[in-house]
């Protein structure tokens, strides 16, 4: 598979493979119905809505006939049984990927990080993945963590940097270059997201992390401009063409990633990663396209996940 630049080479991707179910818990808003019943009246998904069923039914059949007859509803009136249900779902297997609706995320997470009918192994992280499309920049950009971990450890940081690397993987891009961020390419012992940084690199270098080019610590601009690079003399492996930048905390990350959707034009999908199946945790300010490219997104890594499975 060649790499994906742009975020509509993902439907061309999904519909080629295997079509995955998506259970979604508290089904309930218009926009998480419309973004979903574009993915599954173009066929790029099955959909199991969790939630109150004449609400659902209503939204569906405003959407349109043939979306409302190509879903399943499983009628739950109780919010909390609902995501319950929804991740159950998942947890036995009759779904790929799981949603959020209608819900607030701390609930869904609840769900998710439960003991015994969870989704998340034991000693396991979740991180939030966002694939960012931006004019300027010629291919995607895969930030973390933007939405779950407020102050990651440096151990939390491998395991950011792992699943991101994951989603590179998935979309093509087999050795991606990876940056970790701070305010300048020299150590500071006063600034730990440097110190942080080095380590990790060292770890990279040293094949405690594999699958990547990283670097570290680097400035956002010398990450993606070679023409930075070039200005303060600087040699790194990443030379300005990143493909993944892991923030030292969720302010940067957060930071940067609603700057680059409502000041520069971008565009993104986001999945959690570190579950057994990919999450979708879309944010009630999320468009119908980010919704929709999210969605899409995790259904390619839900059949990546399958398809490791199946071959042992």
């Amino acid at each position: 598979m060649n790499s994906i630049s742009r975020l509509k080479e993902l439907e061309e991707v999904v519909r080629g493979g295997p079509r995955m179910t998506l259970a979604v818990a508290v089904g309930e808003d218009p926009a998480t119905i419309h973004a979903i019943a574009k993915s599954v009246t173009e066929g790029f998904i099955r959909a199991i809505l969790v939630g109150s069923q004449s609400h659902i039914e209503e939204l569906a059949g405003s959407h349109s006939p043939e979306f409302a007859d190509q879903i399943e509803i499983l009628h739950v009136a109780d919010e909390i049984e609902a995501v319950t249900t929804a991740v159950r779902l998942v947890h036995e297997g009759r779904a790929d990927l799981l949603m959020k609706g209608l819900v607030g995320t701390a609930t869904l997470l609840k769900a998710v990080l439960d003991k015994q009918n969870g989704l998340v192994p034991p000693g396991g992280l979740l991180s939030h993945v966002a694939a960012m499309e931006v004019p300027a920049y010629p291919k995607l950009l895969l930030v973390s963590d933007a939405a779950i971990i407020p102050n990651p450890t440096m151990d939390d940081k491998v395991t950011i940097l792992n699943h991101a690397i994951e989603v590179a993987h998935c979309i093509g891009i087999d050795n991606p270059k990876a940056a970790l961020i701070s305010a300048a390419e020299k150590i500071n012992f006063r600034m730990q997201s440097s110190i942080d940084a080095a380590v990790i690199k060292a770890m990279a270098d040293r094949r405690q992390i594999v699958g990547a080019i990283v670097d570290g610590p680097l400035a956002l601009d010398v990450s993606i401009s070679r023409a930075h690079c070039r200005i303060k003399k600087l040699e790194s492996p990443i030379d300005g063409e990143a493909d993944i930048l892991i923030f030292p905390n969720i302010e940067t990350a957060n930071t940067f990633y609603k700057s680059v959707t409502l000041l520069a034009g971008g565009r993104c999908a986001a999945i959690v990663m570190g579950s057994s199946a990919p999450i979708v945790l879309s944010s009630r300010a999320d468009d119908d396209d980010t919704k929709f490219y999210s969605i899409i997104l995790a259904a390619l890594m839900a059949a990546r996940k399958r398809h490791a499975k199946e071959s042992g």
